[in-house]
């Protein structure tokens, strides 16, 4: 089973890309798909049953939007928010599975308070639907 985590604020413009994103994936038997506005606790055993997660999330500034392979960090304590790879080591910890996981990160320019993505943003962020998109249909690997 594939999992796609959308990160963002939904009222920060820019940062909801990741949200945008999870919205236009459609889910399958293979396939989950969540948008979220922090990496929680209850994401573990999800991630931890998961054979491949990609997270999708804002990164401040321009250029392309980046892949970065994740791997475990080390289980820092419980908290509220988590980071990908401490998702990874609770899961592998608590479950003995960390799965392959991606983290992919589409620019972001503008963080101010309000809706909608910013022109360069959005653009990029269709590009991505389209290549996981592809990807998903078809399997194999990031």
């Amino acid at each position: 089973m594939i999992l796609v985590v959308g990160l963002g604020h939904p009222l920060r413009r820019d940062d909801a890309v990741g949200l945008w994103v999870a919205s236009r994936l459609p889910e399958a038997d293979d396939l989950k798909v969540l948008g979220v506005q922090d990496l929680t606790p209850e994401l573990i055993p999800q991630v931890a049953t998961a054979d491949l997660v990609i997270f999708v999330d804002a990164r401040v500034g321009s250029g392309p939007v980046r892949w970065e392979r994740v791997r475990p960090g080390e289980p820092l304590a419980l908290t509220h928010a988590f980071t990908p790879p401490g998702l990874l080591a609770w899961a592998e910890r608590l479950f003995g599975h960390a799965p392959q996981a991606w983290l992919v990160t589409v620019p972001a320019r503008d963080l101010s308070l309000g809706e909608g993505l910013s022109p360069r943003t959005r653009r990029a962020a269709e590009a991505l639907v389209g290549r996981l998109r592809a990807y998903l249909g078809h399997g194999g690997n990031a």
